[in-house]
């Protein structure tokens, strides 16, 4: 270590001085780069940027209610009608997986990344789940129309208006 430029000193004030006017002490070949200036931050966005992330939180829930009625479609159309007896709790699930990688797809599509929109989609394909079969109580017909008659059906024979489907089991509301 080259001793030319360094000058041992036992006073810790004198050093925090030599640092601070920005003089450095180094050994040959060692590089020491240069201090830069930080330009600042702003931290706040401007008023369209600051109203459209709570719309990005609510469009990320309605994308996990659209995932969910997209999902029930394609089980429907692909798979036929399961039988409410047995298959309801395999149905729920089923619906809920294919609603969460259908979301995944619909995240990946949109850019959507960090948590919050993630919370907020799968809350929506909670709630969707949960209470789906309320849409076949208010308009049977348009339904029928959509998903098939004998899936209505079967959805108005084992389930009742304004409840919610958890686990095989209808909560009032």
């Amino acid at each position: 270590m080259s001793e030319q430029n360094y000058v041992a000193s036992s006073d810790f004030q004198a050093r925090l001085a030599r640092i601070n006017k920005g003089e450095v002490h180094a050994a040959d070949g060692v590089v020491v780069p240069e201090r830069r200036e930080v330009e600042d931050v702003k931290l706040t966005g401007g008023l369209l940027e600051n109203a459209l992330y709570p719309l990005s939180i609510a469009g990320a829930f309605l994308l996990g209610i659209m995932a969910v009625f997209f999902s029930r479609f394609s089980r429907i159309h692909l798979l036929g009608t399961a039988d409410p007896e047995t298959d309801i709790m395999l149905a729920l699930v089923a619906d809920g997986a294919m609603a969460l990688a259908i979301g995944f797809m619909f995240k990946q599509a949109l850019k959507m990344e960090g948590a919050e929109w993630i919370s907020a989609q799968t809350m929506g394909v909670t709630v969707m789940v949960a209470s789906m079969h309320n849409l076949f109580h208010i308009d049977p017909v348009l339904m029928s129309l959509i998903f098939t008659p004998e899936y209505v059906d079967s959805v108005l024979s084992y389930t009742e208006f304004r409840t919610l489907m958890a686990g095989g089991y209808l909560v009032p509301f």
